[in-house]
Order: C-alpha cells, then sequence, then structure tokens
C-alpha cells in the first residue's frame, strides 16, 4: 500500500489507501457490481494477477472491500465494497467526469471496458431531465453497458437486465461527442457513426439524459484504439 504520508489529514488518508495503481479502477469496477477474481482480471487489461492480489488484500486491509461466499449460478468467492467503500463511488464518478472534460477520443492503446462504460454512463447521467423511466442497452464495440434512469436516479450494470431495454445504442468512438453535445442525434443517425434500435425520439432523450462536458475537442484526439469487454 503507499506510503503514509505522515500527515493527520482526509485526503492524505484516502491517497494512502487509494494512491497505489489500479486501485481506483478496482474501486470503479466494483461499484458496478460485486466480481469474482477472474472477472476482475479480465475486466483490467494489462493488470498483473500478483498486482491484482496485492491491491485487492490492500482494500480489504482498509475496509473498502471484503469477500463472500456466493451460491450461485456457481459457489465461489466474490469480492464487493462495504459500506465504507460504496461511500467512494459518487467521488469515483466526479473523479472521471473530471478527467473526461479532456478526452475526445482514445489514444492508441486505449481500452473500453464494460465496467468503464456503464461508470461513465453513470457519471453522465442528469437528474431531472426525464418524465418517465427509461433503459437503454449500450453497446460500444464489445463493451456492453446498460442503465436504468428516472427523473431522480439511476441504476447500471454490465449485464443485461431481465426486462427489455427500451432502446438499444449501437456505438463507436463517436459516442463521446455525443455525450459532449459536440455531435448532434441527428448528425450521428445521419453519419452512421450511432444506430438506434427503438422509439425515434429515443437518442435525442439519452443525449438529454447523459452529458460529458467536453473542455477542448482538440484534446487528446485520436481515433485509433481498440475497445475490450
Amino acid at each position: 500500500m503507499s506510503k503514509d504520508y505522515g500527515q493527520f489529514c482526509g485526503l492524505a488518508k484516502a491517497a494512502w489507501v487509494l494512491g497505489e495503481r489500479w486501485a481506483l479502477l478496482l474501486v470503479r469496477d466494483l461499484s458496478i457490481a460485486p466480481r469474482r477474481f477472474k472477472d476482475l482480471h479480465e475486466g483490467l487489461p494489462g493488470i498483473p494477477t500478483n498486482v491484482l492480489t496485492t491491491r485487492l488484500r490492500e482494500l480489504e486491509t482498509a475496509g473498502v472491500a471484503e469477500r463472500q461466499v456466493v451460491e450461485t449460478p456457481q459457489r465461489g468467492v466474490v469480492y464487493q465494497l462495504t459500506e465504507y467503500g460504496h461511500q467512494l463511488q459518487p467521488i469515483v464518478d466526479a473523479l472521471g467526469l473530471w478527467g473526461a472534460q479532456r478526452m475526445s477520443s482514445p489514444a492508441p492503446n486505449d481500452v473500453v471496458t464494460s465496467a468503464s462504460l456503464a461508470a461513465a454512463l453513470r457519471s453522465a447521467y442528469q437528474p431531472g431531465a426525464l418524465d418517465d423511466q427509461v433503459t437503454y442497452l449500450v453497446h460500444a464495440g464489445p463493451a456492453t453497458a446498460w442503465v436504468q434512469a428516472d427523473n431522480s436516479s439511476i441504476e447500471v450494470g454490465t449485464q443485461r437486465p431481465g426486462p427489455a431495454p427500451g432502446a438499444t445504442i449501437h456505438a463507436g468512438p463517436e459516442i463521446r461527442l455525443l455525450l459532449a453535445g459536440t455531435l448532434t442525434a441527428a448528425e450521428a443517425l445521419e453519419s452512421g457513426a450511432i444506430e438506434v434500435e427503438g422509439p425515434p425520439d429515443s437518442i435525442a432523450t439519452f443525449c438529454r439524459v447523459f452529458h460529458v462536458p467536453l473542455e477542448n475537442p482538440e484534446l487528446n484526439n485520436d481515433s485509433s484504439y481498440r475497445i475490450e469487454g
């Protein structure tokens, strides 16, 4: 775990717990749903298994995560956030939203995972923008996330929920510009950058409900990248 900063300070304590590489991304993924070790490893391309083991142990020691034995669909151990750990969700979402302001398109080696897509949509949610509940299934390459939202709350996940979604969106890297508002729904549909299965107005509603500001569209503007689920 990160070296103690020697300060009686809440920020120093948070950095001590979360300052090591991959720690925040583990919290992000666990904030979406409890996960097995194998799921966490596959969902974080590039993390060595020994580093994942160490980070999970550190999060457990800090009281942020815990292990639980589950019976279904098959018996095994999952990692999940504790009540203390769940307090990090709005903080992680806010950090993600802050970082995304300078992301217009992925760098060559960047990936988009299902958990990162779900977390991005959760952080992009705009309360007060809906009259009725909506459910979207969003595909960005192999990455998939679903969202269910109403006027005051949102749920996200990576596994498709039981009820059929109100609309299904198929997108590529252009979804970032759609969320920023620099690409309109009409432009996205006309160009073929976005495809939608559902009511004609569902994409316009999506753009109204989910928004991630873009500080400068020219920053990090490299469209060559890969997406992994």
